[in-house]
């Protein structure tokens, strides 16, 4: 059989870099009602556990609330809807905005082609909530997601909403929250910086670690850092849209960048499964399912290992394949001796 292929394929994407100490707030709380990430984070188990149980008992109770129920991905979808400058102007978006919005929002994403099915879901339809559930049946917590926001007293959920957000940011972000700005607004200038110096895609890899191609409905990448929740990205798709939610870079937390990019290459190399890793990657590019098999470890834990050595730009991914960065490995030596001469040289 003939074909020919008529449809548009896209080639390139725009970019675009923001951040908000407002999605931070919704990151922690993402983080912190997600158990299996205990231990798989920058900061140690036992932070988490003290901060968990120093939170007041009625933020603790909107916390499990969310953990049942997957709240706080409502609240970043939320927090797309416009740019808000302030948590008071965010809190009276949530406190006003309409019921039928309330809920077109909370209901995640899925692609264009349900969108209709969304609107329709936003204004009480039960049969397109049931169609919503089906189309989302391969994702881990959207179906359920979806059936909560089908059944909960509107009211209660903006309560809920406005209660978690406020009081995570009272609790949690307030005692830290200019220093948390100062980390944000560097790494946002870094990548102000690098973006117009390299093609959308070597940005969007540079930034992330991660290697995205063009998607034919995507037109923009919008990435926003994050500190709270390193060393992981989230990733999220929106109307015509991909969002990465990143990690900071080590040289936005540090007043000597040099040294911190150093530091992060030999915290990954720091171990043994990571070198592992790395050799397997010298000897050809591999699937998390090779490496796992390979490695005879779980899944989850080989995961961990290749975001840490994603962050420090060891490693790459492209289409579930991950690839060494010879670059990165090629000049971890001379960056090494160039810093030691410079101590020297003082």
């Amino acid at each position: 059989m003939n074909v020919i292929d008529m449809s548009f394929k896209r080639t390139s994407y725009e970019v675009e870099v923001k951040y908000s100490i407002l999605y931070e707030c919704v990151l922690g709380i993402a983080m912190i009602t997600y158990p299996k990430l205990k231990g798989k984070l920058e900061k140690s188990e036992s932070y988490w556990e003290h901060l968990r149980n120093s939170l007041s008992e009625s933020l603790d109770a909107e916390l499990q609330y969310c953990q049942e129920h997957n709240t706080w991905k409502i609240l970043l979808q939320l927090l797309h809807t416009q740019d808000f400058d302030s948590l008071p102007s965010f809190l009276a978006f949530l406190a006003n905005v309409s019921n039928q919005q309330l809920v077109y929002h909370a209901l995640p994403f899925l692609e264009e082609s349900q969108q209709h099915v969304r609107e329709a879901a936003s204004k009480g339809d039960k049969d397109a909530f049931s169609q919503m559930i089906l189309a989302s049946r391969q994702h881990n917590f959207f179906p359920n997601l979806i059936h909560f926001i089908s059944e909960v007293d509107q009211d209660e959920l903006r309560r809920h909403l406005i209660c978690l957000m406020n009081g995570w940011f009272l609790e949690v972000i307030e005692k830290d929250k200019e220093e948390t700005k100062r980390i944000l607004k560097k790494d946002f200038e870094e990548k102000q910086r690098m973006m117009n110096k390299v093609s959308a895609e070597e940005f969007v890899q540079w930034a992330t670690g991660e290697e995205y191609k063009p998607e034919t409905n995507i037109s923009k990448v919008l990435l926003i850092p994050h500190y709270i929740y390193s060393p992981w990205t989230i990733h999220a798709n929106l109307e015509g849209m991909k969002v990465f939610y990143y990690p900071v870079s080590q040289t936005s937390l540090s007043d000597e960048p040099d040294v911190a990019l150093l530091a992060q290459f030999y915290k990954a190399l720091g171990d043994e499964k990571r070198l592992k890793i790395i050799k397997l990657l010298h000897q050809k590019d591999r699937s998390l399912k090779d490496l796992t098999d390979i490695l005879g470890i779980g899944k989850t834990t080989v995961h961990h290992h290749l975001v840490i050595l994603r962050s420090a730009q060891i490693i790459k991914m492209r289409d579930s394949t991950y690839s060494l960065v010879h670059h990165t490995l090629s000049t971890l030596k001379p960056k090494l001796l160039e810093f030691l001469q410079e101590e020297d040289n003082k």
